[in-house]
């Protein structure tokens, strides 16, 4: 029984520790030690739909709705991880990577303001056209020479003024102007944009109740996303009379 209890603790140690208590993983030893089952069980389907309580690096907390239990939760190493809602217009701010669909003339000058901004959490700055790609943002573009028409831009917002954004894609500049009423979409597979209160419909299995390794957590943000506070800012003093 100690060698089919090594292994258990083995094949749980990478991928449940850092949501699982040493006391939990004590207790599947002791179930197989005394013959008992510890495979691991699917979470029911009227389980799956919960609220986010609280996030810790590498692991959620979140209450189910159905049964009002609360269940830690970490996600699996190729677990699907999804983030959507809106973001407020405070997001449109220096060093935030953006998406958006952009109508160029032949001198590469946006023509129109946009009409949706997208904020996927990060990834590659380039611009596609046609289906193409992105393109290589280290590739030598001369200005003027792209054709008219619609594209992709995805970058780094270098500055705001009004209610213009620039991103800069290498040699390329683009000053995009952002209608007052576009909307604003969050995509993004970065759990750590999630907060308290958020929906969550999850999916995983489970060798202790309470405690999910998920293959598939979704999250819908409650409220609109906004900029994080500055951190260690120094306040100023109070004035004396």
């Amino acid at each position: 029984m100690a060698g089919r209890c090594e292994r258990v603790w083995g094949r749980l140690a990478v991928a449940v520790v850092p949501v699982l208590a040493l006391s939990g993983l004590l207790g599947v030893c002791h179930r197989v030690a005394l013959g008992q089952p510890a495979e691991a069980q699917k979470l029911d389907r009227g389980d799956r739909v919960g609220t986010v309580l609280q996030l810790a690096p590498g692991r959620i907390q979140v209450r189910l709705k159905n049964s009002g239990e609360t269940w830690v939760v970490a996600a699996a190493p190729d677990a699907t991880i999804e983030v959507a809602g809106t973001a407020a217009r405070e997001m449109l701010q220096a060093k935030q990577f953006v998406q958006c669909s952009v109508e160029l003339d032949e001198f590469g000058k946006v023509t129109q303001p946009v009409e949706k901004v997208t904020f996927p959490g990060g990834g590659t700055p380039g611009v596609v056209a046609g289906g193409l790609g992105l393109a290589d943002p280290k590739a030598k573009r001369a200005p003027g020479k792209r054709p008219a028409g619609t594209y992709l831009v995805s970058g780094l917002i270098k500055s705001v003024e009004g209610d213009e954004i620039t991103i800069q894609i290498g040699r390329d500049r683009f000053e995009i102007p952002v209608a007052t009423d576009a909307e604003l979409e969050v995509a993004t597979a970065n759990i750590a944009l999630a907060s308290p209160g958020d929906d969550v419909e999850l999916e995983g299995e489970y060798v202790q109740k309470g405690q999910l390794l998920a293959s598939s957590i979704k999250v819908t943000l409650v409220n609109p996303l906004m900029p994080p506070q500055p951190k260690n800012k120094a306040r100023r003093p109070a004035r004396t009379p």
